[in-house]
């Protein structure tokens, strides 16, 4: 599983605050789940998905993604230059590894935020994630 780093955790943030160690390697691999992605259309992607919740310094994203291709969970391929003139952007995938992981990571964060929700009284256990998710939106 990939290793967090406490420096690109601190600058990532979201309407409430910080966000938990280890995020940022799960929101990668989660999107990249879906195909592939350059680091811009990656940290959009984490802003659409989480309707604006998750803001912040995306430069901090290019650590993590260099760390989860050294890992072997990512591997990133440099695009051609167009002849248009625009720049050269490394699209990220996932490997076979990564896959896994992502698969992995997924569940432990389902079963952490259903933990948490059950304990903070916004859950029943056996209630589906998602159910969950949208009472403690609701809450706040």
């Amino acid at each position: 599983m990939a290793r967090s780093d406490d420096t690109t955790a601190s600058r990532l943030t979201t309407g409430a605050g910080e966000l938990p160690s280890g995020t940022t390697p799960a929101l990668i691999l989660s999107v990249l789940a879906d195909g592939p992605l350059h680091g811009y259309g990656l940290a959009k992607e984490i802003e659409r998905r989480s309707s604006g919740f998750f803001t912040g310094s995306w430069g901090s994203l290019y650590p993590a993604l260099q760390r989860l291709e050294q890992e072997g969970l990512i591997e990133g391929v440099w695009e051609p230059s167009s002849p248009q003139g625009r720049r050269r952007r490394r699209v990220y995938k996932l490997t076979a590894a990564g896959r896994n992981a992502a698969k992995q990571t997924a569940g432990r964060w389902r079963q952490f935020a259903e933990r948490i929700l059950q304990v903070i009284g916004q859950a029943t256990p056996g209630d589906e994630p998602a159910v969950q998710l949208g009472a403690v939106r609701a809450a706040q």
